[in-house]
């Protein structure tokens, strides 16, 4: 059973899971966030963080555009992406935000049959959202619920995002996974559109066809933005250029699709400043990430959750173990 421990960090109550193997830190008032992960028998990190971090509680927000408000509370790590994903949309009379209301709702939580059970309301849209972290040996696991308590129903998108970066994503970090197919993002790949479907590993890349299961270093002028689908198994595997830390990303068939977001400093200016480098993964239900009204307009996958009705996902990651310290044969 993990263990679990509270610290304030900059004026946020931060929870902390530990197994014997792994640990992950979350933050109830930030809609759960897992802002941590380690891989405990070397100190491994895992997760991205912003340049920022964890801002002080209580920070004063500046003005602007939906993403720069997101971004403005954005930690990095491992978030939920709901009801939205992407650009703002204006939905049933108010905006919803870049990324969705989730990723920043307060959740009260409590430990129950050795998880993290954390609930809450949404301000913006009528669901209710229970969040349970279970961490098992290797393995971080985390469930969700979304109930809508309104009286109609209504479309939404749903996501969990996943920044990697720390120790495990440098020049020559691979990628394996089931899926099939592989769209284009036409905002990040001159000249393709959505239809120009390749199979894995291959997408429009800004100049040329790119492989999208080796990373490329920091400095390498380079953003990627593609959709996988069609997956035998909703599963994909991320190992460092060394072979000794690796991740096993899996999920329910809940979110088909899974968005592909490579920054190596691509992106100039606001935020990254030509100095980004994370791999964010987003096993989702619909695509592109560029908001509901996109996704209408484009794939008709956003998902209809009726009055009363629960919506469930699962996505778990298992941390390879440390197999450069295994003593030698005999």
């Amino acid at each position: 059973m993990a263990e679990l421990t509270a610290r304030d960090v900059r004026g946020w109550e931060v929870l902390r899971l530990t197994s014997d193997q792994v640990s992950v830190d979350v933050v109830p008032a930030l809609g759960g966030t897992v802002t941590d992960l380690t891989r405990r028998a070397d100190g491994a990190s895992l997760l991205w963080s912003t340049p920022w971090g964890l801002r002080h509680r209580g920070s004063l927000p500046v003005p602007g555009s939906s993403e720069a408000v997101m971004l403005d509370s954005y930690p990095g790590g491992w978030q939920t992406l709901f009801p939205n994903g992407g650009d703002t949309a204006v939905v049933h009379g108010v905006e919803w935000g870049h990324d969705g209301e989730a990723r920043v709702t307060w959740l009260e939580w409590e430990l129950r049959d050795g998880a993290l059970e954390l609930t809450g309301r949404l301000v913006r849209s009528p669901f209710a959202l229970t969040k349970t972290v279970r961490v098992e040996d290797d393995t971080v696991t985390v469930t969700e619920h979304v109930t809508n308590q309104g009286g109609e129903q209504v479309e939404v998108m749903w996501g969990s995002q996943l920044a990697f970066g720390g120790d495990l994503i440098g020049p020559g970090t691979s990628l394996s996974t089931s899926a099939s197919v592989v769209r284009p993002d036409p905002r990040t790949s001159s000249g393709a559109s959505y239809e120009d479907l390749m199979p894995w590993p291959r997408s429009h890349g800004p100049h040329s066809v790119v492989n999208l299961s080796r990373l490329p270093g920091p400095d390498a002028g380079e953003s990627r933005l593609a959709y996988l689908s069609d997956f035998g198994t909703p599963t994909l595997t991320v190992l460092n250029a060394a072979g000794t830390l690796g991740v096993d990303l899996t999920w329910d068939e809940s979110r088909p699709y899974l968005w592909y977001s490579l920054e190596a400093g691509g992106r100039d200016g606001f935020p990254w400043f030509g100095n980004g480098y994370f791999l964010a993964l987003t096993p989702s239900s619909s695509w592109p990430a560029h908001g509901l009204h996109e996704v209408r307009r484009t794939s008709a996958t956003a998902r209809w959750a009726q009055p009363g009705e629960q919506l469930s996902s699962r996505v778990s990651v298992r941390v390879h173990p440390d197999r450069s310290t295994r003593p030698a044969d005999g």
